[in-house]
């Protein structure tokens, strides 16, 4: 008996990677799986049914069941296409795991409109349109939606659209838990970091080494992001991604797990580390006094320029 026996999982982007793992250790504990991969490339354009259908193939011929679907979810069309493959198929839907993504790492000052709107539509809006569809079937008998972020949302060099959609996933995400808790459904982020991967491209190791080496700054988040056990791989990620699905982390909604080979960590919700009050408001003369700033800021550095 797997733990997801009867489950049914719609996974977006599963065709390599993250997904694929992800795809067949879901299937290994007994859920239908909807292999979603439309094989375009890293950056966007270009499509290859043959990713998604190799993974089916796999998981068909272990004794599971699972079906292709190619559909790109950058478009609501998309989104709602990929939804109804399962409900046609399999006839309902438990698990619904966003995992599709492209990346176009571009300095601020050279990124063009399109680089930025491709990059949030696929990573942003392709999981608002599959949520949209999915969200009336999973209120149905309740379920779980995984959506994935990534450290670079933290402050990434030179991926600015990227970071912009993997946060935006985020307050999404916390959203979509208060809405749909009532119903027993659970949604929840993954952050993670990822050895081989079809976005590791070299254009992304640019970023990271001028952060890094050049300008001696963290390359991701706040602070240097060292080893911690063995390198990341992309079923350490399934691992994380499947255990949100299940019971187990009933009592996780709205929450985020950064998952890096042996380091799985929860990750703090944002809070308010130092308040200081007026009676009659803020001012700008107020805001100004040497004591104010005191409070606030006595400690802080800017750790892009060293003052």
């Amino acid at each position: 008996m797997g733990r997801f026996d009867g489950r049914v999982a719609v996974i977006t982007g599963a065709g390599r990677g993250i997904g694929r793992e992800t795809a067949l250790l879901m299937a290994r504990e007994g859920a239908k799986v909807v292999v979603n991969d439309l094989g375009g490339g890293p950056q966007g354009g270009g499509a290859d049914a043959s990713f998604a259908q190799q993974v089916v193939d796999e998981i068909v011929s272990a004794g599971g069941e699972a079906v292709a679907e190619t559909s790109s979810v950058a478009s609501m069309a998309g989104g709602q296409a990929v939804v109804d493959c399962a409900i046609k198929t399999f006839g309902r839907l438990d698990y619904l795991i966003n995992n599709a993504g492209i990346i176009r790492p571009r300095r601020i000052t050279e990124m063009s409109e399109e680089d930025f709107d491709i990059v949030l539509a696929v990573n942003l809006k392709g999981y608002f349109a599959t949520i949209r569809a999915g969200a009336e079937h999973l209120k149905k008998q309740g379920g779980a939606v995984v959506n994935f972020a990534s450290p670079s949302g933290f402050g990434h060099y030179g991926m600015a659209n990227y970071s912009a959609a993997k946060e935006g996933v985020v307050g999404m995400t916390r959203t979509v838990a208060r809405e749909l808790a009532e119903f027993g459904v659970r949604a929840n982020v993954v952050r993670p970091i990822s050895g081989p991967s079809n976005m590791n491209i070299p254009e992304v190791y640019e970023t990271l080494g001028y952060a890094m080496n050049t300008l001696k700054i963290p390359a991701l988040s706040n602070h240097w992001i060292g080893n911690s056990g063995p390198d990341g791989r992309p079923w350490n990620v399934a691992a994380v991604t499947a255990w949100l699905c299940s019971d187990l982390s009933e009592n996780l909604n709205g929450r985020e797990l950064y998952i890096n080979g042996g380091h799985v960590a929860l990750v703090q919700e944002p809070e308010f580390v130092r308040s200081q009050f007026a009676v009659e408001g803020w001012t700008f003369e107020g805001l100004c006094d040497e004591g104010t700033t005191r409070a606030l800021t006595w400690d802080i550095r800017n750790r892009f320029t060293g003052k």
